[in-house]
This record gives structure tokens, C-alpha cells and sequence, in this order.
């Protein structure tokens, strides 16, 4: 066998074994990591509003449970009694709802350290008008939050959250 037809075969069994990678990536790794690309697509980057109704200082975390990696979430920590003055960017959501959309939150009344805090896995309602909104974060007690997407801010006659009262007594007057 020559030089040039050893060349050529070397070159056929390349091209071959890469498009049984390929057909074999598609089948299994690559086709799930077009499915998960897909589904990344379809995400709006939405602000963190963490509104704090407890007498702690707190500090919470919030990041999409399908797309947990690190910069793919927002943190924030609030005084007590305050909130809702301030966005921190971004966490992904779904444009479009559908049940099941599970998010995991970090909160701590001590401070940013991992050990502190509580985790807890929170399903996301459904949107308000269909359309995602500001992520908002509700410490209502140490151990009760709600978690919603709205184009709504608190105090709006549309606010899908709970009517709480105002945190401020100022605002009263």
C-alpha cells in the first residue's frame, strides 16, 4: 500500500470514528446538553427584591434549581423591618410558567456564611397576568418566606403576594 492510500484510509477511519461521536453524542450527552441549552434560552434575567418583615438584619440568596452554578443567582441582605428599595441582578426564570419551576433560597440571620443559614427547595407560583416579573423575596418570620414573580411591586391594588402592612411607621403619615 502506498503512502497516499495509507493517507486516505487514515483520513476515512478519522472521519468514520468522529461521526460515531457525533451520532453517539447526539443520542446521549450532546442531545442533553441541547435540551438544557434549549431551556437556558428560553430564561429571563429577573431582579432580586428582598423585603424583609422580621425584627433581624437578614441576608438571602436565590437561584433558579434547574440552573444552580454559580453567577446564575442573587444575593442581598436587608435590615430589619426594611426592604424593597433596591434590585440585585439576576436570576433566571422561565418566560413562560408551567408548574413545577423549582427555586432554591439561602437566608441567614446571622450573616453571608454558608453554615449559618437555612436552604430551602421553593416551587414558584404561577405569574401574574402570564408574563415573569422582579423576583420578590418575603421574609415574613424566621421560618416563613414567600417567593414570587410579579410585574406588581407591593402596595399595588394587583399585588399577587400578602397584603402586609407597611414596614415603616413613617409611611403612615
Amino acid at each position: 500500500m502506498s503512502a497516499a492510500q495509507r493517507s486516505k484510509t487514515s483520513w476515512l477511519r478519522f472521519l468514520a470514528l468522529a461521526t460515531f461521536v457525533a451520532l453517539l453524542g447526539a443520542g446521549g450527552y450532546g442531545y442533553q446538553y441541547w435540551k438544557k441549552k434549549d431551556a437556558q434560552e428560553d430564561m429571563v434575567a429577573s431582579g432580586l427584591t428582598l423585603i424583609n418583615y422580621t425584627d433581624m438584619d437578614v441576608y438571602a440568596s436565590v437561584w433558579n434549581a434547574e440552573f444552580p452554578n454559580p453567577g446564575q443567582g442573587a444575593s442581598e441582605g436587608v435590615g430589619p423591618r426594611a426592604g424593597g428599595g433596591g434590585t440585585v441582578c439576576c436570576v433566571p426564570i422561565p418566560s413562560r410558567w408551567r408548574p413545577g419551576i423549582k427555586m432554591l433560597v439561602w437566608y441567614s440571620n446571622k450573616n453571608w456564611q454558608p453554615e449559618n443559614g437555612v436552604v430551602k427547595v421553593v416551587d414558584l407560583p404561577e405569574y401574574p397576568d402570564g408574563r415573569p416579573g422582579s423576583l420578590y423575596l418575603m421574609l415574613h418570620s424566621e421560618s416563613e418566606l414567600e417567593l414570587l414573580s410579579s410585574i406588581y411591586a407591593p402596595g399595588h391594588p394587583l399585588w399577587p403576594g400578602k397584603q402586609v402592612e407597611p414596614v415603616a411607621e413613617w409611611l403612615n403619615q
